[in-house]
């Protein structure tokens, strides 16, 4: 499996790169300050990361828990691969973040965090990741900042003592020792110091247990990644909490057990502000692993948030885009929507674009009406034409798979796909710009005027 995943990986992020070829990359700072940490143990690696010196391209096993430590800098520069072993009891360790980390992956020499061959060989193993524990910024966190790496087969088991079950996360991940982490994690609690961005870009995170990533607070940047296989009976692959605003753009989701993005007002983050702009992402296969009436889909705006969302594909989900009715209603006045594309390949798909009856009914197409701009039609209209994965190929009876993205899959458009004009560009990113503590400054990118993640093929 895991030389096959490289294999889909390569391609499909290789087609991400290509999306936007004049997309600013910010500058590559130096390490920890010139500092000379003593030399990593050659049975493994745990404990204070900033008395690690990370060596480009060089691999290491994780055998224990590792902590970058409040108030210090870690940067974990290209080709680094972190491989973790499981612990003696199974446990899944885990990267606290108490000050801030920099992951500096390039595009020609990821850096990867992954379970270890060990680990992956285990009967632990059961196809849906929970190997290792996760990446987790805590509320006294600085920057969580991670570019061009691969993150595979985490969000493990939360164990007493980790900081996600301790205050340090401000109960904002809502988990308790025993439960499945996350795989990202990034918080800040209402009342505390909101300062900070995390940002996620032209990544890959794939077989996780439950949510891939968790937000409550911070500003947030998310572009050009793949999430894959997300959840094995429920999880998002983003789920934003109150105080978490930010942008997410150009982003695959391939067969998410829940929602690819979910933006809801609550937990112990600032409330009354959760402004999320979801633009430009393509959506496949997901939805249905959640099992509960309205639950699952593709995108979900709900809790008082509130944001734009525009020109996304989504391609034989469980729904369409979601505004849940009653207590959980979002913020209508302030959110803005259309130009969204849907495909149906079975009727089951087709009849829940927007379902107006049901216990799944939401507010579109009932007290809200459905945007006349989207695309909308019936069994198998409106094909985006993708290059090479064939849409009218989806089984609905199969739909509760952890099938990965098919060998050799192309999401760029074909030249004459319908999806590759029309899209709608009149607005503008929630931040015009994230500046981390150390002065790099990331753009979030201007909508296109095709649809989805992948422009016409070439360009």
């Amino acid at each position: 499996m895991k030389r096959t995943l490289f294999f889909i990986l390569s391609i499909v992020l290789l087609a991400i790169a290509s999306c936007k070829s004049d997309n600013p990359q910010p500058a590559n700072p130096d390490g920890n300050g010139g500092e000379t940490p003593p030399p990593v143990a050659e049975n493994g690696i745990s404990g204070d990361m900033s008395q690690i010196e990370f060596e480009a391209g060089e691999t290491y096993t994780v055998t224990g828990d590792l902590t970058v430590p409040e108030g210090k800098t870690v940067t974990i520069p290209e080709g680094v691969h972190l491989e973790f072993d499981l612990g003696s009891r199974n446990e899944a360790w885990t990267i606290d973040v108490y000050g801030s980390l920099y992951v500096e992956g390039k595009e020609d020499n990821r850096v990867v965090f992954t379970a270890s061959e060990s680990a992956l060989a285990s009967p632990r193993n059961t196809g849906y990741g929970g190997l290792w524990g996760g990446i987790i910024g805590t509320n006294t966190a600085g920057d969580l900042v991670i570019q061009y790496t691969d993150i595979l087969y985490g969000g493990g088991v939360v164990r007493a003592g980790n900081a996600l079950a301790s205050s340090a996360t401000g109960g904002s991940g809502r988990v308790s020792a025993g439960d499945r982490g996350y795989v990202l994690f990034y918080c800040r609690p209402d009342g505390e110091r909101q300062d900070g961005v995390f940002v996620l870009d032209h990544s890959h995170i794939a077989y996780t247990l439950d949510d891939a990533i968790r937000t409550n607070g911070g500003k947030t940047l998310m572009t050009y990644n793949v999430f894959e296989v997300v959840g094995q009976a429920g999880g998002e692959a983003v789920n934003i909490k109150a105080g978490g605003s930010g942008d997410y753009a150009f982003n695959l989701f391939y067969n998410i057990a829940t929602n690819g993005l979910k933006s809801a007002d609550t937990q112990s983050g600032t409330q009354g502000s959760l402004n999320t702009n979801f633009y430009n992402n393509t959506i496949i296969n997901s939805g249905y692993r959640r099992s509960e009436p309205g639950r699952g889909g593709s995108l979900n705006y709900e809790s008082n948030a509130y944001g734009k969302a525009y020109n996304n594909i989504l391609v034989n989900d469980r729904f369409g885009l979601r505004l849940p009715a009653g207590e959980d209603r979002p913020n209508t006045n302030r959110l803005e929507f259309g130009y969204n594309w849907n495909y149906g390949a079975v009727a089951e798909v087709v009849d829940n674009f927007y379902p107006t009856t049901g216990a799944s009914v939401g507010l579109i197409g009932t007290s809200i009406p459905v945007p006349a701009t989207d695309i909308i039609g019936a069994i198998r209209e409106n094909d985006p034409l993708f290059v090479n994965f064939d849409v009218t190929a989806f089984s609905y009876a199969n739909r509760l798979n952890n099938d990965p993205i098919p060998d050799g899959a192309d999401f760029h458009l074909q030249a004459n796909s319908p999806a590759a004009k029309g899209a709608y560009t009149n607005f503008t990113p929630v931040f015009d710009s994230y500046v981390t503590a150390k002065g790099d400054t990331f753009t979030a990118p201007a909508p296109a005027s095709y649809f989805g993640a992948f422009p016409v093929v070439g360009n």
